[in-house]
Parts: C-alpha cells; structure tokens; sequence
C-alpha cells in the first residue's frame, strides 16, 4: 500500500524531504504557505558548504552577544525583549556555548553533511538542474588573527575527513588569486571542493523534479489530532486529511507544533543580503573575516553580499541599519565597490534551535508527525542529506544512526 505523505514547507528542506519520498514510492503533497523557495532559500548566500555547518552556540559567544547589545550593527545581534519563550532559549543556548556542547554538535553535523557533495552530484546526475559551481571558498582578513577561530573549526572537522587548507597564502599570491580584494586584506586560504549556487534553483530544481502535487499559497490554521495522531490540516485552501506530516517550513515551523500543544525551544535569526553589480565578479564566494560578511558570484553577473544574525522575533521587518553595516562591513574588503544603488535587499528568517543543531525525527507524543526543520544558516548545504535520511526515517519507521543527535525531543519544552 503507498504510503501517503503530506510536507509543510515549501523551501529547500521541505522539497529535498518531499524528493526523496517520492523517490522512495511515497504519494506526496507539498503546502506552501508562500511561494516555492519564497522564504529562507531565497536570498541566502547560497554556500554549500559542510565546513560552515556548525552549531552557533560556541565558547566566546556569550561575552560576544553581550557587547552586541548596544550595536544594532554588530555582526550577531540580540534585541532583547520580555518574552519567555525568548529568555527560554537565550538561557538553554547560552548553556551550550563551551567547547564540550560544540564539538559533540560538530561530530553530528560533520558526520550528517559529509554525503553533501556526493547527493548533490547524483541528483545532477539524474538531469536536476541547480546550477552548482564547485569553486571552494575564499577566507580572507586584514588581521591574520581573525582566521584563527575558522582554522580551528577545520581542524577539528579534519578528524571526520574533511579536508584542511593546503596552504596560508602569502599576500602576493592572495590577491592573485582574487584581483577583487582591496590592499587592506592581508591574510587568506582557500577551502577547496565546496560549492555555491543561486540559492532559488535548489528550490526551483527540487520542485520541477518532483512527481507530487503541489499547493502554494497555502497556509496551516490547525492541525486535527487524535489518539496521538494528526487526521487533517486545516488550511487557507480547505481542509485536507492526512496519513502523516512533515513540518519543514523553517523558522515559520514553530507555530505548528503548537497546534499540537508541542512547544519548541526555536528562534528565528534574521539574515540580510542585497545584490551588487561590480565591474568584475570574484572568482569564487569570499568570507570576510573581521565583519563576517560575505559574497556570492550570481550566474546572473550579480554579487551577493549577505550576512549579519539578528534575534528581534519570527518577522521581515528590514532594518536599514543592518544593510549599512554588511556595505561597510564588505566595502573594506573590495577594491571595486561599484557607484549606485543596491539591488534586491532581502530579509530572511533561519531556524535556531536552543542548541544550534537541526531538529530531525519524530514528534514525541505522535506516531505520524515529523519535524525537519532548524538548520540554521546551512539549509541549502544540508537539505539533501535531510530529505534521504527523513524519507528512510519515514518509509521504514526506524531513526538512521545520523539523525539521533537531532531527534526533537532534546528542544522540546513542557
């Protein structure tokens, strides 16, 4: 009998799980609230990138965060504000920021991310058109010290097979190897083999190979329940009964739950991002690393320059202070920051969980509902590893080893 199968999100998360479920026989439906790839797998910097796949709660973070409090410019930002589901997190989040917490979170993300590259070249292989360019990084600084923090997270990533830097680049070869760079940037290394993409075509690409129906426009009211399992969405297209549920709508994910009365301990970390035209695009994605900013080269001869996490509530309000402060943060680093105006500044929200690490499995309490959802900002990097490994979840009832780290009942508050 096929199994029948109903996905909440219509972003990179929700489209590779829906993928690989039909991939695996299911009859899949797709709700989106929006538009396919309308929220956070818009106007992200479209980095795949295992090595950046780290949780955010890290020693220093909280020293870092508190002298952000009065600098709305500050690379993280939080606005705080007296909301107990916000002090809840702030405090669960602030317990893992020592080494301990963040190198068990690496394990666990190193080891769900390092099938990345390989996912994505089978599905390239079976004629899904993303787009991929496989350029590696560019880590740059005007202070050699400001790598030293991403130096050690490669190391430690170097234990589960990733791949160090070959080489620190002398400052000659730096800028030969990237003319874009501006005479303050004095330090940099190459991480090799990771890739970049216009993030909507992961999106877009999922969904034109997908074999299921899809609704857009379609928002979730309420979840019907009994005896432990979800019977139907109610929805703003009509109600629909369901065989099981997989809520994968990024940081919009955390209202539904509630509709169960499962409350999670997940924030929405707003990220910006706009688009340059310079005279001449960088050769591959750049990370800047005093101002955390970074650049994408577009297909289109756009360069996307995002960055920036602020914690001010699950909402899209743009704040033009965060814009001005990502152009100076990057203005720096450019040698060629191009006269006029910017093009198509973006808000988006990322899914946070109290501990940095995604929310994968089973919603304890419900035999048919699922969750898919807290990636953070490594959504396009690992969607596809979520959507293989969800569907196996799914389709045979049994928790892949790779996802126990992430099963929704560690972030699950009473």
């Amino acid at each position: 009998m096929t199994k029948e199968v109903t996905v909440v999100g219509g972003g990179a998360i929700g489209l590779a799980t829906a993928y690989y479920l039909a991939q695996a026989g299911a009859a899949v439906r797709v709700i989106e609230a929006r538009r396919i790839g309308s929220g956070a797998s818009w106007g992200n910097s479209g980095w795949i990138a295992p090595s950046f796949a780290a949780p955010i709660p890290a020693r220093g973070l909280v020293s870092y965060t508190l002298r952000s409090l009065s600098d709305p410019a500050s690379p993280i930002y939080f606005a705080l504000r007296a909301d107990p589901d916000f002090i809840r997190w702030a405090w669960r989040c602030w317990r893992h920021c020592n080494d301990d917490a963040f190198q068990r979170g690496m394990r666990a993300t190193a080891q769900l991310g390092e099938k990345t590259h390989a996912l994505y070249a089978e599905l390239v292989a079976a004629r899904i058109d993303f787009g991929i360019e496989r350029a590696g990084i560019l880590m740059v600084a005007r202070e050699a010290e400001a790598l030293e923090g991403d130096l050690d997270r490669l190391k430690m990533l170097a234990r589960y097979g990733y791949p160090l830097p070959e080489a620190i680049l002398t400052e000659d070869e730096l800028h030969k190897a990237e003319p874009l760079l501006s005479d303050e940037v004095s330090a940099g290394f190459v991480i090799e083999g990771e890739a970049h993409v216009d993030p909507a075509r992961i999106s877009r690409g999922f969904a034109d190979a997908l074999d299921a129906e899809i609704l857009e426009g379609t928002e979730v009211a309420g979840i019907e329940h009994r005896n432990g399992r979800a019977t139907a969405l109610r929805t703003s297209s009509g109600r629909f009964e369901v065989e099981n549920v997989v809520l994968a709508a990024g940081a919009w994910t955390e209202p539904l739950p509630r509709m169960l009365g499962v409350k999670l301990l997940m924030q929405a970390g707003k990220g910006y991002s706009f688009s340059i035209r310079p005279r001449i695009q960088p050769r591959r994605p750049i990370h800047f690393g005093e101002s955390k900013v970074v650049v994408t080269p577009l297909s289109d001869g756009k360069t996307r320059v995002s960055g920036t996490m602020e914690l001010s509530g699950l909402n899209l309000r743009l704040d033009e202070r965060r814009i001005h402060a990502i152009k100076a943060g990057a203005r720096r680093y450019l040698a060629d920051w191009p006269d006029g105006t910017v093009e198509d500044e973006w808000v988006g929200m990322r899914p946070l969980a109290a501990d940095g690490l995604p929310i994968l499995g089973r919603v304890p309490g419900f035999e048919n509902v699922y969750l898919a959802t807290g990636h953070s900002m490594s959504g396009i990097t690992l969607a596809p590893a979520t959507g293989l490994y969800m569907s196996e979840l799914i389709m045979t009832g049994r928790t892949p080893g790779v996802l126990k780290p992430f099963e929704p009942g560690r972030v699950i508050r009473p």
